[in-house]
Order: structure tokens, then C-alpha cells, then sequence
């Protein structure tokens, strides 16, 4: 934008009424101009890459972080045992994440890793476009302006977080960081949360067996390409593995280690399978899967924080109908009991995660695995408040239900989001693995499964892993859908490939209409109509699917 200040003809012009008058009028001509001929964001259901999306209004802030590339430039051109130090004249920070003074490398292991935080002087300033657009859409939940009960060796600076939440909302500095924790070393000095960035199996073994061996509380989490098929491996589908630990993060790039036997080397191994170290996360027993079907880990200890957090939510005021097994977002938890917001771009976490990790992944990987051994200790200091007392729940890969005070137990089978994920994670694993034995017996194809049904199947994995707060539709619904609608196959043939004998195609023509209905999901209406809905009674389809009636009856 020009600068009027600064010329001379300009500041003439404003000293003569007539002018300034005039230049007003110039400038409000202008701006409505502009409004009456601006084009709203268009509102698209469907993206090719990313599947369902929804373009935000022209009021909501810009929460898309920009990928800070200096320091992802100058990792690839340096040897990787070399450190990496970001450009002093390189691009601007960016919006959203503050940048990283550079990556070191210790001379005890040669492990990169990131001892410098980012600095506090930048929640100074902010956008304050996005400020009046975050009151519109601020949780209606009060959040503490305290900061979180602190409970591991490493707490939260209190400066630091008074400073965040000081911070415009939206802006760099108001989300909650593992930069912000302390800390102190055998001789009482401060000590920072390191980060360890690790691009060889090699590296990964030294730091695991050096840091995080003896643990007994983990966060752990997973990264992978946004729609990788499992054809395509373990790189695309394991590419990034997460461990934190109260003073270290470990972040393995699977996908840039050179191939062998072991990728994982036997340090990371025999932490997963301890069921004696407690490893922590959302989602966690997806994420466990994907490292037994790629990796060979049976992973073991695993805690879901979804379940310790309905549980101490909801037994604190006695709602305890509404303790199941439900996930509930990272974000969202941290937001209540960090009392900080948890970045979750979608530009970042769809982003290509077997490349070299720019500032921004690096940020969020980190801060992903961080936020839930936080919360783990935090939620568990709750519960043990609470009067009577729960116990914790168990480890999630028994599969035993959710224990409240005085010894009940909490039933989830009537929880059909539970039920999907659990199908979903059966489906997913190798034909070698044995799984929970099903109340009922399935009829199961007697040859080799079609590839169509797979590509459906990694789709409703990708879809499962982009709503981590669960989702309405279960997985043959969503199967259905996309065996329909992807892949332009029609009811009757949907049914002949799932199973020998076939399924009714009745029953394929309602799990279609139900993952339409209940997801929200786009279709063709003419395909729809013709293919799906054309012979379903009316009033049934107002009954059960009054969306998919709405789009279709008027032309019947």
C-alpha cells in the first residue's frame, strides 16, 4: 500500500479542505466500488485431494500457516549430521507459528536437535482483521485465564502464558506451545524442551535408547501422507513417528530412512511393546495399527485421552450417561485443561509428510505429541481430585470398558462411533492378526479381497483419521459410499463384492442413503435417484433420510 505520509503532493492536497474533501470521497467511492464488486469465497463440498472441505466465510480469519522454507532449504543442503541454522535474512515468520532460531546438533549422539525456542517478543503484535472475526467464532465454553495445575518436572512458564493469552486471538502468539515449559537440570539451571529431528533409523536408535528408554509416560502420534493407499507403503502411511517425554521430543522421519529390515531399530520396538510404559495420545489405537500393519509393532500400554477425558469431564458433575468411548479432539482437550488453544491447520496437517519437514511441521509435529503427555498429567491430577475417586481407564488395546467410581462399569457397545473406528482398525489389519472375536460370525469372501473394496477401504481410513472427533456413519456405510460413488458402481454390484453369497442390495442401497444422510456427504442427485433411492418408498426416505429426500423427491 502507498504511503500518503510520505508525499509531498499528497500532504498538499490534505491541507486544502476542497482536496480533503474530495480525497474522501475518492477513498469511499473506491471501497464500495470494491464491495459491491468483490466475489464471496466460493463454498465447494469437494476437494480432490483432501475430500470433504468447507471454505470459510469472508469474515473468518486466516488460519493457513505459510511453510517457512529457509530452514527446510538449508536442511537439504546440509549433511544430516550437520546443524541446520535458519537464514537471518530468509522469509518472514510465519502467521501462525513463530519461527524457529535453528536446529543444533549435540556432540554426544550427533542427533539434530532443536534446543532454541521461538521468542515471546513476537505476541507483541497481531492481525487485527483476525481479531474481530475470532469473536464470532469463540468456544462458548469459558476457558481459565490461569495456567494449567502444573504436575511434571517441566511446567509452563507463567510469563510465557499470560503473554499467549494477551495475544490477538488467532495470531501467532496465542496458541499453546511446548516452548513455553521449563524445566531445571542436576545443577538447578533452566533447561528447554528439546527436540530431536531424526532422519536415519541409525539416529533414531541412539536418541531412543538414550531418552526416552525408561520412560514410563509417553506421548506418542503419527504422521502420514493425507489419502496414501496402502499400496503404497510404508513410507506414505508411517512417515513420520512422534515420542515425547517431559524434557525431550522425538520426531523419526520413517520416510527419509534408508530401507532395511528394522526400521525402527530395537529401542522403539521394546517401548511400544512394554505394556508397562504408558504411552498417551487421541486416536492412539488407529495410529498402534498402522504400526503393526507396516512396522510389525504390537504396541501395548496405549491410554486414549478421549476416554480419561469423558471421564473426569463428566464425573465431576455426575453426567456420567455421558462417559463412552467416543474421541474427542486433541485440540479441544487442550483447550479446557491447558486453557490455551492447539493450532490444527489444515494446510499443515495435510500436508506432504514424507519431504523434509519444514518449520511449521516441525512445530506441529512436535507440539502434537507434547500437548498429550501434558494433558495426560494434567487430567489424571483431576481425576485423583475427584470425591469418590475413578480409577484410570485401561489401557485401550484390552478393550474393556470405562470404570467410574464405586466399581461400575460403563457399557459402550451402544456407541456406533466406537463401533466404526473398532471395524475400521479389524479391517485395516493383515489376515495374520488375530482380533477380537466378533459376538456374531461374518460371512466373509472365500478368494482374495477385490481391489475395489480396498481403495474403499483406505478411504474410510482417511476419513476416520480427518474426523478424530468420530463420525455419525459406520464403516460399511462409508465403505458403500465410496465403492458408489468414487468408483461409479452400482448398488446391486457393490453387494455382489462384499460378500459370497451376495448382500441384499436393499442393505447397500441404506448404508448409501445413511452415510448421505448422516455425514453430509456430496453425490450426483441424478445418479442418486436413479441408481440408489429410485425404488425406496417415499415416506421411508422421509423417515429415515429426510436430507436425501429433500434433494430427490421434488423430481420424482
Amino acid at each position: 500500500m502507498t504511503s500518503l505520509g510520505t508525499s509531498e503532493v499528497v500532504g498538499n492536497a490534505l491541507r486544502s479542505s476542497k482536496a480533503s474533501l474530495a480525497l474522501r470521497h475518492h477513498i469511499v467511492g473506491t471501497v464500495q466500488s470494491s464491495m459491491m464488486t468483490a466475489t464471496p469465497p466460493k463454498y465447494n463440498l469437494w476437494h480432490p485431494t483432501r475430500g470433504i472441505s468447507f471454505s470459510p466465510s469472508a469474515r473468518s480469519p486466516i488460519l493457513t500457516p505459510r511453510a517457512a522454507r529457509a530452514s527446510n532449504e538449508a536442511a537439504a543442503a546440509k549433511p544430516q549430521g550437520q546443524a541446520v541454522q535458519s537464514a537471518p535474512d530468509g522469509p518472514e515468520p510465519s502467521p501462525l507459528y513463530p519461527r524457529l532460531e535453528g536446529l543444533s546438533s549435540t556432540a554426544k549422539n550427533n542427533a539434530p536437535i532443536l534446543d532454541k525456542v521461538p521468542s515471546r517478543t513476537e505476541t507483541a503484535s497481531g492481525n487485527d482483521a483476525t481479531a474481530g472475526a475470532d469473536e464470532q467464532t469463540a468456544s462458548e465454553t469459558k476457558v481459565s485465564d490461569d495456567p494449567p495445575v502444573a504436575v511434571l518436572p517441566f511446567k509452563i512458564v507463567d510469563d510465557l502464558f499470560r503473554a499467549a493469552k494477551k495475544a490477538p486471538a488467532g495470531s501467532t502468539g496465542s496458541f499453546w506451545s511446548y516452548s513455553y515449559y521449563r524445566g531445571k537440570t542436576q545443577d538447578g539451571a533452566e533447561q528447554k524442551v528439546r527436540v530431536h529431528y531424526c532422519r536415519s533409523s541409525h539416529t533414531m536408535e541412539k536418541v531412543c535408547k538414550e531418552y526416552f528408554v525408561g520412560e514410563p509416560l509417553l506421548g506418542f502420534d503419527l504422521e502420514w501422507v493425507a489419502e496414501a493407499t496402502k499400496r503404497q507403503g510404508l513410507k506414505k502411511n508411517v512417515s513420520l513417528i512422534q515420542l515425547a517425554s517431559p524434557s525431550r521430543i522425538g520426531l523419526f522421519h520413517v520416510s527419509l530412512f534408508a530401507d532395511k529390515a528394522d526400521m525402527v531399530g530395537p529401542s522403539f520396538r521394546a517401548i511400544m511393546e512394554d505394556s508397562k510404559v504408558t504411552k498417551v495420545g487421541v486416536a492412539i489405537k488407529g495410529d498402534a495399527t498402522r504400526l503393526r500393519n507396516f512396522l510389525d509393532v504390537d504396541s501395548k500400554g496405549l491410554l486414549e485421552l478421549s476416554h480419561l477425558y469423558k471421564l473426569v469431564t463428566y464425573s465431576a458433575n455426575g453426567q456420567h450417561s455421558k462417559i463412552n468411548k467416543m474421541l474427542v479432539p486433541l485440540a479441544a482437550q487442550v483447550e479446557e485443561y491447558l486453557h490455551l488453544p492447539l493450532f490444527k491447520g489444515q494446510d499443515v496437517r495435510s500436508s506432504d509428510w514424507s519431504q523434509l519437514l519444514n518449520m511449521n511441521q516441525v512445530i506441529y509435529s512436535a507440539s502434537d505429541a507434547y500437548a498429550g503427555l501434558q494433558l495426560y498429567a494434567t487430567l489424571e491430577h483431576h481425576r485423583k481430585q475427584l470425591d469418590p475417586c475413578p480409577p484410570t481407564p485401561y489401557h485401550a488395546e484390552r478393550n474393556l470398558p470405562i470404570r467410574v467410581a464405586d466399581g461400575v462399569e460403563l457399557g459402550t457397545k451402544d456407541d456406533p462411533d466406537v463401533d466404526a473406528v473398532e471395524e475400521a482398525e479389524l479391517e485395516a489389519a493383515p489376515a495374520t492378526t488375530p482380533a477380537v472375536t466378533p459376538v456374531k460370525p461374518k460371512k466373509t469372501p472365500s478368494g482374495p479381497k477385490d481391489s475395489r473394496i480396498e481403495i474403499a477401504e483406505d478411504r474410510v481410513a482417511c476419513y476416520k483419521k480427518a474426523h478424530p472427533g468420530g463420525f455419525r456413519a459406520t464403516v460399511p456405510h462409508l465403505r458403500a459410499y465410496y465403492m458408489w460413488h468414487d468408483q461409479g458402481l452400482e448398488p446391486a454390484t457393490i453387494a455382489q463384492l462384499l460378500r459370497d453369497p451376495p448382500l441384499k442390495t436393499a442393505t447397500i442401497v441404506g448404508y448409501i442413503l445413511s452415510a448421505v444422510q448422516l455425514e453430509k456427504l456430496p453425490v450426483n442427485e441424478e445418479r442418486l435417484r436413479l441408481e440408489v433411492a429410485g425404488n425406496t418408498p417415499e415416506n421411508t426416505l422421509q423417515a429415515r433420510w429426510p436430507r436425501v429426500a429433500a434433494m430427490i423427491v421434488p423430481r420424482r
